[in-house]
């Protein structure tokens, strides 16, 4: 049979490893299994092979240098031994219960791993939280013996691979969740230093790097302040422990503020000179951090922060580099640079990299595509292939040209193209060739593309979706960017699907550093300034609805997409440039992969497969799914659910409980054996604060300042304060927290003696005072500090000795709403006339359905809601594990008798399932006891054709 007509046959004679179902790995558990497609001794592709076991970690190296449009295969791997060394210890310490961490450590590893945690978080990204943390809380005998591979090919010790500071790296594939183990790790870092505050393992100063402006306002949800915090958006904290967090102090920086600042050559009187260390870290840090020291650094697309081996104008082993490769090199040493200047007075704790591809580049004066010595975690592309979680790299083989024996062409796009144009059009590795010409030969493939992209384009507008599909052509450089997307862009006859039209929004965008920096294209009104705000705004915001970049249908680029992006709507990518090596493909497709949906498929256990068409990005050691001419496959079926504003008065109100305290009457008691001590002093505060004449008032000590200063403390005002006042005040701030608006007056009298009593005892034993008078107590932040860490351990007992049950509601978010609900989803959905949320989501068609038809059909339910991303969990304690867990009932119903009924349905009766039936009673008893929040019930209904008649007993009995 001819290859002509096999899509696989061609793609595996064009050198890339082709198989029919590339998903073998469920996303939470960690790989057993991967597909073999190369013998590496022979060079030779074979056919691939489902080996069981979990793919080594490594890279792919060519010890040639790269070659423009050479084949992979020339590559050899080379394994990252001490990845896999670290591998095998996490994997046997996460077996043995997670020794010798904190208790405050083991809860949140236990939190993250529970089966039943939603969202649940994927085995890479558990892998590399807990990575870190092994590194960091076990003992050094544990770790012992861990080297690593220097540049060089020398073997150091891991700790030493970067000499100024610790400095590890989690290397994780585009698109598998980098952002939510950053949140997971500040919150581990935060939550132990709260509460183990003389433990220098931990700190709560955390500063994050990113490689520019993109990247650095992606970060501002690991800000637990920011409304769309990465904490609660996935329930990264237990409740009990989430409090603690607002003692995180986070400073987030692009790289171009890590500049020093300097005045020489600059006319004036006065000339300081370059900017000391002291004063650089102050400018940069203190707003945020105030004077803390060590620094819990991130740096976000890490692989941008190195220190060059080059100067400039000399050649390293890989020849010149370029000019543009000369600039990419100052912005990485100052990105260096300024983290060195920062450890130097403030010390770095640790500094952490993440990155999908952290090696060395092109022009840095080290082997190009080496790897950083001190990666300690790797998940690489093909681990989140072949877990599902990204979008499958599919080839689609369209043309027919040749007699069906050769590569198709467009798989070596750039390769096809040059190749078609005479000698002085071509382009070179010494010369630039003809742009025009290339745009003009590469234009059948991203018609061809185009087609593609129209297909799915109509099958997306089928499905009701409201965001467009988008195609995404990475140029090698700006004349052919420019060229290109002139041609791309022009409507003839009804070939517009790109162009931009008046009476339309824009739907195509032209984004490199030459277009922006032309900026002709101002809007009314508009600076070049606004104007680039504006363009910046919208590439971020690709294809998601409701936002500037909804519409982007189109997109051209030469390298500003490399990182910071995270359109989920790329459905297309055609590379019209030279892949010089495996890292550059993948920093390329890597934004086609991010996924719309991560719906399990429930008979599998995997991950439905999504898919991206790639043209001219010569992939030959992934395994990639071939598709027959034109298969770009519909996308994954979404429902929008969501809270509907004309449906408000069908709204849902619940408490949001994360525990349980007993209702005061006569008196209270403290467990003093829960309380944990904490330092007052300069290392929580600062304790002396400079006044320079320049610099105007300037935070640290007299020798950080810029110009002569003076340095002020706090005297005056330690000598008005009164000590006893000032615990007075925090037993009443406690007392009144406590009993909110129902004490009477009487009562009040007779418990505030004993809460003085606990405060006194407190501040006498627990409270240590470093560097800092006992006067500073009086301060309002070291007040509030007492008043939280003592709040939630005083316990009450009634006149008779017992003690009377009451929720302890949560003091960041309080109550919950049917209003917050708003997500997309695969699963399959029934649509809500009763319901203030617009769909129930049904994991089970037989029981949630059924269910939602009878509630809707049922006289006696007012309103109700399926209990999907709305957060209603009741605690209760697995006693199998001894871990705390939060229960989700399916519903929340409410009677027309205004009775609320925490719904359950389940199809049999299980043991499992008492503990959870014991909680919701609690629960419902704790917030009747309350009384703010209506009545409660919780019922489990093991057949929903009964529900009817057992709402109506509730209704009765209510």
């Amino acid at each position: 049979m001819s290859t002509l007509y096999d899509p696989a046959a061609q793609a595996r004679d064009a050198g890339a490893a082709v198989v029919d179902d590339p998903i073998i790995n469920p996303p939470y558990d960690e790989p057993e299994y991967y597909w073999d497609t190369v013998d590496w001794e022979t060079k030779v592709q074979k056919t691939p092979q489902k080996v069981e076991g979990r793919r080594p970690a490594g890279y792919f190296y060519n010890r040639t240098g790269p070659k423009a449009e050479g084949s992979l295969l020339e590559e050899e791997f080379v394994a990252l031994d001490c990845v896999n060394e670290i591998r095998d210890r996490v994997r046997e310490w996460r077996r043995g219960g997670y020794r010798y961490v904190s208790p405050a450590t083991r809860d949140l590893l236990h939190h993250w791993s529970d089966p039943g945690h939603e969202p649940r978080l994927f085995f890479c990204q558990r892998e590399a939280a807990e990575t870190v943390i092994w590194l960091t809380e076990t003992p050094p005998s544990e770790r012992a013996g861990l080297f690593t591979q220097s540049v060089d090919g020398e073997q150091v010790e891991l700790d030493a691979a970067h000499e100024p500071f610790t400095r590890y790296c989690c290397k994780m594939a585009t698109g598998t969740g980098k952002t939510v183990v950053m949140a997971m790790l500040i919150a581990w870092q935060t939550i132990n230093k709260a509460l183990y505050p003389q433990d220098t393992r931990f700190t709560n100063a955390v500063l994050i790097v990113g490689p520019g402006l993109t990247v650095a306002e992606r970060l501002q949800v690991l800000r637990p302040s920011h409304p769309d915090n990465y904490y609660d958006k996935f329930d990264l904290v237990p409740t009990s422990l989430r409090g603690h967090l607002g003692q995180a102090r986070i400073c987030i920086l692009h790289r171009q503020a890590m500049a020093a600042r300097t005045d020489t050559g600059k006319r004036g009187v006065v000339r300081l000179g370059p900017e000391s260390d002291s004063a650089f870290a102050n400018r940069l840090l203190k707003r945020e951090l105030g004077s803390a020291n060590r620094i819990f650094v991130i740096n976000d697309e890490g692989h941008h922060c190195y220190r060059p081996r080059v100067k400039r104008g000399v050649a390293d082993a890989d020849g010149k580099p370029t000019k543009e490769e000369r600039a990419e090199n100052e912005r990485a040493a100052q990105w260096l640079d300024g983290l060195e200047r920062i450890g130097r007075v403030r010390a770095i704790h640790r500094c952490l990299d993440f990155s999908a591809t952290p090696y060395y580049i092109h022009g840095s004066g080290y082997p190009t595509g080496r790897p950083f010595p001190w990666i300690v975690s790797d998940f690489g592309l093909l681990d989140a292939i072949e877990s599902g979680l990204v979008k499958i790299p599919q080839l689609p083989v369209d043309d027919n040209h040749g007699d069906g024996k050769r590569p198709p062409a467009y798989f070596h796009l750039w390769r096809w193209v040059n190749d078609q144009l005479p000698s002085e059009d071509q382009y070179k590795t010494t010369r630039r060739g003809n742009a025009h010409s290339i745009a003009i030969k590469a234009e059948p493939a991203i018609k061809t593309m185009i087609g593609n992209w129209k297909r799915s384009f109509d099958d997306w507008q089928s499905e009701g979706s409201q965001v467009p599909p988008c195609m995404i052509i990475v140029c090698q450089d700006t004349h052919i960017s420019g060229e290109v997307f002139n041609i791309t862009t022009r409507e003839e006859f009804e070939w517009d699907h790109f162009a931009n039209k008046p009476g339309r929004p824009q739907v195509s965008y032209l984004f490199d550093s030459k277009a922006l920096k032309d900026l002709n294209r101002a809007e009314e009104g508009e600076n070049a300034k606004e104007m680039e705000k504006r363009l910046r705004e919208i590439l971020n915001t690709v294809g998601k609805e409701g936002k500037p970049g909804e519409q982007v249908r189109f997109v051209c680029s030469v390298s500003m997409l490399t990182e910071g992006w995270d359109a989920n709507n790329v459905t297309q990518i055609v590379g019209l440039r030279a892949f010089t090596s495996q890292l550059l493909c993948e920093q390329v497709v890597g934004r086609a992969l991010r996924r719309r949906s991560y719906e399990v498929n429930p008979k599998t256990g995997l991950l439905e497969p999504e898919y991206a068409d790639i043209y001219g990005v010569p992939f030959q050691v992934i395994p990639v799914k071939a598709s027959k001419a034109g298969g770009g496959g519909k996308p994954p079926v979404t429902t929008l659910v969501r809270a509907l504003p004309e449906r408000e008065h069908l709204k849902i109100t619940f408490p949001r409980v994360e525990g349980y305290v007993r209702e005061v009457r006569q008196h209270v008691r403290c467990a003093w054996d829960e309380l944990h001590a904490i330092e007052v002093g300069a290392s929580g505060e600062p304790t002396i604060t400079t006044v320079g004449a320049v610099a105007g008032v300037h935070v640290g000590h007299p020798a950080g300042a810029i110009g002569p200063g003076r340095a002020d403390t706090r005297a005056p005002y330690y000598q008005v304060v009164r000590l006893q006042a000032t615990l007075y005040s925090v037993a009443a701030r406690l007392l009144e927290e406590y009993l909110g608006n129902q004490g009477a007056t009487m009562q009040r009298q007779q418990l505030f003696p004993q809460f003085l009593a606990i405060v006194r005892r407190y501040m006498r034993e627990f409270v240590v005072f470093k560097e800092a008078p006992r006067e500073e107590i009086a301060l309002l932040k070291w007040q509030q500090r007492l008043i939280d860490v003592l709040s939630g351990h005083i316990y009450p007992v009634d006149e008779h000795g017992k003690e009377r049950i009451l929720p302890r509601i949560e003091r960041s978010r309080g109550t919950g709403s049917t209003r917050e609900v708003f997500f997309h989803t695969g699963r399959p959905c029934y649509a809500t006339t009763k319901s203030h949320i617009s769909h129930v989501v049904l994991d089970s068609v037989l029981w949630e359905k059924v269910a939602a038809q009878h509630l809707e059909a049922c006289e006696l339910a007012q309103t109700y809601a399926r209990n999907d991303h709305l957060d209603f969990t009741i605690p209760y304690l697995d006693f199998t594990t001894g871990q705390s867990r939060n229960h989700r009932p399916d519903f929340i119903v409410v009677l027309v008798n205004g009775l609320h009924v925490a719904l359950e349905i389940k199809g049999e009766h299980r043991e499992v399932d008492d503990a959870k039936v014991s909680a919701g009673k609690k629960w419902a008893k704790a917030v009747n006891n309350h009384g703010a929040f209506g009545r409660w019930v919780y019922h489990i209904c093991h057949d929903p054709d009964k529900l009817t008649q057992q709402l109506t007993a509730l209704s009765s009995g209510a």
